[in-house]
């Protein structure tokens, strides 16, 4: 007969019981009886409670000792208490255990601090140990209680439940089955890695090795084996080692540890075990799925150089669960699929389907070294097979993009014939390709070996700008394998699901004579976006979609194909929506995320929307520029910046140097700039300009000065220009950080203004930019920068109490126009908004004229470091017409209370008048539908 050996699933009971006695908020007597089945089960005649035990709640003779608390506040009491025992009592134990609810730490008696032994064994040994532990407890310091807390074994606090275990919490479930393991096992002194402290682990194996990323590569090698039974092996004469697990039946590949470092490699592996639970999904391919933490951490150069974003790993079961149920096909039977970017195996490895077989390539050696450990100790991806291209014996990577497609497709075919695999079925490529620009630091992406050449043969479909985009490169080699496939067998027709940033969707102009190459071959299918940010460690939020596309080769005679691409819009999903079981059934699993894609709207990705540019009618103006090759061997003064402006010496210029014309460097330094007979231009003082950027992404870098900017600079000089561009700027700042990411990537459009709030859209649009203005006024000297340069004063166009400006002549009285018929018809009208903000704006200009100005120009004010000012040599000024951001920085300098009670209320009314826009913009004109 067999030997019965207790395994844990043979203490069902026990640990139901045990969990109970931790969720119950009832005192310790009441369910004391909660506790105790467990222990019982564990240590049989050595068990005892209470009288048995001389009062202890439960006691193992020679080897635990477990004190019970109504709360975990009370837990110092209970280890003061705990300890006591041994001194009035003179039971014997190598462990403590303090329990309360939903709360459990296990102490080692050995690994205590020494001022606490000092203590205990000083504690009068006449007083019961309940008297002793909160006498000690009153004492005891916040460092001294920090220190006991940190010297704990286990601990297990209630404000980690409340927390999802995949986002860093814990699960009561999981916990209690680790209890059960320590308790097992008492007489190790373990300390246990977990999903908490597995990448701070590594970090001190750094010791033991020359190269960083040699510790790495030992923690993956030895992770499925380190188990709290593990053992170290060393074999002299090759200095590896093996980490022996699961009481010797496994053993792990072999780690190369110079002989110097052997002992304490050993105590380091023998001390320790990691935290694995089958049940909760925590297995060591949990920690394989962290990698991208662990390079990021080991090496953060190599991870940006390389653009890699390892796949978050509830991510890539997501995404694979969205393939599976909108795969137009059986992938598991019918195709192969292959993953040219492998990363650190998060996608390809997610994939639980019966596939026929996987293939996995990567550029980095050290990166499918990890993969290949990762899919062997997986039962899963032994069983249903998997290839590494190339072998990780060769020591090297396979480049997908330096090579023709033949070159690469002959690679593949010739590694799977080595296993009698024929590439007879399609591929299925499944990727989350690198994203980064390569027009960057070619001496730093050299270090990290993350420079190389793209083969002719891909740039000649996605161009030279386009081919900088390494995701692009990957499609673009994608197509070209895919068409010889399909060329050698017309049957065969591979699929493509890749992650992607969705400028090549849309597509932005930069892509479009990729994108219609690329849908002469494939055919859109479906997909999702997300937040870069919100799964991938990278700088700034976009959308990241994942999309499906089947090959379709293109009939003969057939016409041009463009797809239309629609996504789910997933962008408010957050990492704590995918913290679950992904072990569940697969019922459970599909309602749960169903329920995800059907909130999720359907959004298409293209420009039909238009391009609000258009509606200005008139070209961007720009006066940034390359000097000209006269210029530069003239070796006289050219550009229009100020003599002592330091960007003088910057590769560009900026304007010419003798002009009448006024622009504005971004931090409102003065410029003399080239004109035109524009309109625009002969009545510069009677013009606004503005900074205005076309797409989404950018608008936050929208700006209104009273001339030209360097770049990307529109003008409202008429009553017509002035509604499309006020209009344009009101929509920039009010969407600016809220409008939905799905458009970030798209050009801002023109709204659907309707006709019956036409008036009070552009009275709120000019308002609003009445008060957001950063005109000033300010004279460019004479003489400067070079001699006979005129001198030139600039003046405010958007003053409302200067008659002669452009808002009291333009924009104004068609303000007031539409409010005087409502008068007339109404008798009375309720001031909007728009007109609160403008009288307060005309309040302030009064106030600060008859108070400070008194109709004349005010000098020696305290703005000598203020852009429009510094680099001349005339005292600065203010007028009774300064600019608004002018007078709002002399109040600030003089603390003037009564000039900043102005700009607070101010400030008020122009937040409500961009709410208002906003509400208008989405609501009204449905601007997002």
């Amino acid at each position: 007969m067999a030997s019965k050996r207790v395994q844990p699933f043979q203490f069902t009971n026990e640990l139901a019981d045990f969990k109970k006695y931790l969720e119950s908020d009832a005192n310790e007597d009441a369910k004391r009886p909660l506790l105790y089945p467990l222990f019982k089960t564990l240590f049989k005649e050595k068990f005892k409670i209470e009288s048995d035990a001389c009062g202890a709640d439960v006691y193992a003779e020679g080897q635990v000792l477990v004190e019970s608390k109504s709360e975990q506040s009370q837990w110092l009491e209970g280890f003061y208490q705990a300890l006591h025992y041994h001194k009035r009592y003179g039971l014997a134990y190598n462990t403590i255990i303090v329990i309360a609810h939903k709360f459990i730490a296990i102490w080692k008696v050995d690994k205590l601090p020494e001022f606490v032994v000092i203590q205990s064994h000083s504690a009068n040994a006449h007083k019961a140990p309940n008297e002793i532990g909160k006498a000690l407890a009153r004492i005891t310091q916040k460092a001294t209680r920090t220190e006991i807390r940190t010297k704990a074994f286990y601990w297990l606090d209630s404000k980690e439940l409340e927390a999802n275990i995949f986002s860093g919490g814990k699960s009561l479930t999981i916990e209690v089955n680790e209890v059960l393991k320590i308790l097992r096992n008492l007489d190790s002194d373990r300390l246990q890695v977990n999903t908490h402290n597995f990448i701070a682990t590594i970090e001190r194996m750094k010791s033991f090795f020359e190269k960083p990323i040699d510790a790495v590569h030992a923690f993956y090698t030895i992770v499925a084996y380190w188990d709290i039974t593990s053992t170290v092996s060393y074999n002299e004469s090759t200095e590896t080692v093996f980490v022996v697990g699961f009481k010797g039946s496994r053993n792990s590949e072999a780690v190369k540890v110079a002989p110097r470092y052997f002992n304490d490699f050993r105590r380091f592996i023998e001390t320790q075990y990691i935290f694995t639970n089958e049940g909760s999904g925590i297995t060591a391919d949990y920690y394989f799925s962290r990698f991208d933490e662990v390079m990021a951490l080991i090496d953060p150069e190599y991870v940006k150089q390389h653009g890699i974003f390892f796949t978050n790993g509830n991510l890539s079961k997501f995404a694979l669960w969205f393939a599976k149920y909108h795969f137009p096909g059986n992938i598991n039977e019918n195709y192969i699929v292959f993953d040219p970017a492998g990363g650190s195996g998060n996608l390809v490895s997610s994939w639980r389907g019966k596939l026929k077989h996987k293939i996995i390539s990567e550029l980095q050696p050290d990166l499918l070294r990890t993969i290949e450990r990762r899919m062997k100790v997986d039962p899963f991806h032994v069983e249903t097979g998997f290839t590494i291209i190339p072998k990780t014996s060769e020591n090297r990577g396979l480049n997908f993009l330096d090579r023709s497609a033949a070159d690469y497709l002959s690679e593949l075919k010739s590694e799977l014939g080595k296993k009698n695999i024929t590439l007879d079925k399609p591929l299925a490529f499944l990727l989350n390709p690198p994203y980064k620009n390569t027009d960057e630091n070619v001496k730093e992406r050299e270090k990290s070996e993350a420079e190389y050449i793209i083969d002719p043969s891909i740039l000649a479909l996605t161009g030279e700008d386009a081919g900088k985009e390494r995701y692009l490169a990957f499609l673009g080699q994608i197509l070209n394998i895919s068409k010889l496939q399909h060329g050698e067998n017309n049957e065969l027709k591979p699929v493509v699901m890749i992650f992607t940033p969705t400028s090549w969707l849309i597509p932005r102009p930069t892509y479009q004579a990729f994108r219609k190459k690329w849908d002469q071959y494939f055919k859109f299918h479906s997909g999702f976006i997300i937040t870069s940010n919100e799964w991938f460690k990278i700088e700034g939020k976009w959308p990241l979609a994942f999309t499906i596309w089947m090959y379709e080769k293109p009939k003969e005679g057939q016409e041009e194909i463009t797809n239309a691409v629609k996504v789910y819009d997933l962008a408010n999903l957050k990492k704590a929506d995918l913290n679950i079981n992904w072990n569940r059934e697969d019922e459970r699993i599909n309602s749960e995320l169903n329920d995800i894609l059907e909130k999720a709207k359907i959004i298409k990705t293209d420009l039909s929307r238009g391009n609000i540019q258009n509606s200005a009618e008139q070209s961007m103006y720009d006066f940034k520029r390359d000097p000209t090759k006269a210029e530069k061997k003239s070796n006289s003064i050219f550009g229009g910046l100020p003599l002592k402006d330091e960007r003088r010496g910057n590769k560009k210029t900026y304007g010419i140097s003798n002009s009448s014309v006024i622009g504005y460097m971004d931090d409102l330094t003065p410029v003399r700039i080239k004109a035109t007979d524009e309109r625009r231009f002969i009545e510069s003082k009677q013009s606004v300009w503005f900074r205005l950027d076309s797409v989404f992404k950018d608008i936050n870098k929208a700006k209104c000065f009273n001339g030209p900017t360097d770049n990307r600079s529109y003008c409202g000089y008429d009553l017509k220009s002035s509604k499309a561009t006020y209009s344009w700027f009101a929509i920039a700042k009010a969407l600016n950080g809220i409008y939905p990411l799905w458009a970030n990537q798209l050009d801002i459009w023109s709204p659907k203004v309707k006709p019956s709030l036409e008036h009070d859209w552009y009275s709120l649009c000019f308002a609003f930019v009445l008060a957001e203005n950063r005109c000033v006024v300010t004279k460019f000297e004479k003489d400067n920068p070079i001699k006979g340069a005129p001198e030139v004063f600039v003046d405010n166009p958007l003053c409302p109490t200067n008659r002669e400006s452009f808002w009291s002549s333009t924009l104004e009285p068609y303000i007031l126009a539409d409010n005087a018929e409502k008068e007339k018809g109404s008798g009375a009208v309720k001031q909007s908004s728009s007109l609160l903000l403008i009288d307060k704006i005309k309040e302030l200009y009064t106030h600060w004229n008859f108070k400070y100005c008194q109709g004349q120009f005010k000098y020696n004010v305290p703005l000598q470091d203020e852009p429009y000012f510094k680099y001349f040599d005339y005292a600065p000024f203010l007028t009774p017409y300064s600019g608004l951001i002018q007078i709002k920085k002399y109040g600030e300098i003089e603390g003037l209370k009564d000039l900043q009670d102005f700009f607070g209320e101010i400030s008020e009314l122009s937040k409500k008048v961009k709410e208002e826009i906003y509400r208008m913009l989405t609501v009204e004109f449905e601007y997002f539908g």
